[in-house]
C-alpha cells in the first residue's frame, strides 16, 4: 500500500511538472527518438524483409514532390508550437498520436527490419532532383513499414480536424489537408516509401486516436459521474 501511494503522489508531481513545462515532453521525447533512429538506420541487420507491392510498379517518380517531403520538417514542429501556444489540448494529444506512432514504428523496426528496393537513378540538375539526393543521402531505403512520414504528417490532419480555434478558419484547414496528402504522396512518387508503407502509417495513427477517443470517452463520464454518498456511522 504504502508503495503504491507512493508511486501516485510521484505520478502526480510528475504531471503537474509536465503542465507547467509542456514543451519539454516534446523535448524529452527528441532526446530518445533521434538516437534510437539513427541506431536502427545504421545497425548491422543480416537480412531485412522486402516491402513491396503491385502498385509500387505501376507509380510514376516525381522530383517535385520533394518540395512537400522536405516541408514534413518545417509541417511537425510548427504544428506542436502552433497548437502549444493556441490550444494545449490538441498540444498534448498531438504529442499522443506522433509520439506513440513514432515509438511503435521504432520498435516494429527493431523487431522486423524492413526495407525497400525501388528507387530509380536520379537524372537531372534541377533543384528539385538535387534535394531528392539529399534525401537519399541522410535516409537510408531500410525501416520504412510502416512510414513515420505518413503516420505523424495524418497525426497533425487528424488533430487540425479536431481543433476548436481552426474549424472557422477553412482556408487554414485545407491547406493543412492539401499539404498533408501531398507528403503522402511525396513518399511513393520520390521511391521513398512502398505503398504499404504509406496504407500502414495511416492505419496505426488511426488505432492511436480511436485508442485516445476511448480514453477521453471514459474519462468524462468518470468526471461527471455522481458519487456514491458515504454513509455517517451511526
Amino acid at each position: 500500500m504504502r508503495f503504491r501511494e507512493s508511486f501516485r503522489q510521484k505520478s502526480r508531481k510528475a504531471a503537474a511538472w509536465l503542465s507547467s513545462h509542456p514543451l519539454s515532453i516534446a523535448v524529452a521525447y527528441a532526446m530518445f527518438y533521434f538516437p534510437m533512429f539513427f541506431y536502427l538506420e545504421h545497425r548491422t541487420v543480416t537480412e531485412y524483409h522486402v516491402i513491396h507491392c503491385a502498385l509500387d510498379d505501376a507509380l510514376p517518380y516525381c522530383a517535385a514532390f520533394a518540395v512537400p517531403y522536405v516541408s514534413w520538417f518545417l509541417l511537425i514542429p510548427g504544428m506542436l508550437l502552433y497548437f502549444l501556444k493556441r490550444e494545449p489540448r490538441c498540444y498534448y494529444e498531438l504529442c499522443w498520436l506522433l509520439f506513440g506512432g513514432m515509438t511503435v514504428s521504432l520498435l516494429f523496426y527493431l523487431v522486423f527490419p524492413n526495407c525497400i528496393y525501388l528507387r530509380q537513378p536520379v537524372s537531372g540538375d534541377g533543384l528539385c532532383n538535387q534535394l531528392v539526393l539529399f534525401i537519399r543521402m541522410v535516409d537510408t531505403p531500410t525501416n520504412v513499414c510502416p512510414s513515420i512520414h505518413v503516420a505523424s504528417t495524418v497525426a497533425v490532419m487528424t488533430e487540425a480536424g479536431r481543433s476548436e480555434r481552426l474549424r472557422p478558419r477553412r482556408w487554414l484547414r485545407c491547406g493543412l489537408w492539401l499539404l498533408g496528402v501531398s507528403i503522402c504522396l511525396a513518399t511513393v512518387l520520390l521511391d521513398q516509401h512502398s505503398v504499404v508503407d504509406v496504407v500502414c502509417g495511416v492505419a496505426l495513427t488511426m488505432v492511436l486516436s480511436n485508442v485516445m477517443e476511448l480514453w477521453l470517452q471514459r474519462r468524462s463520464l468518470r468526471d461527471v459521474s455522481p458519487r456514491k454518498p458515504v454513509r455517517r456511522a451511526e
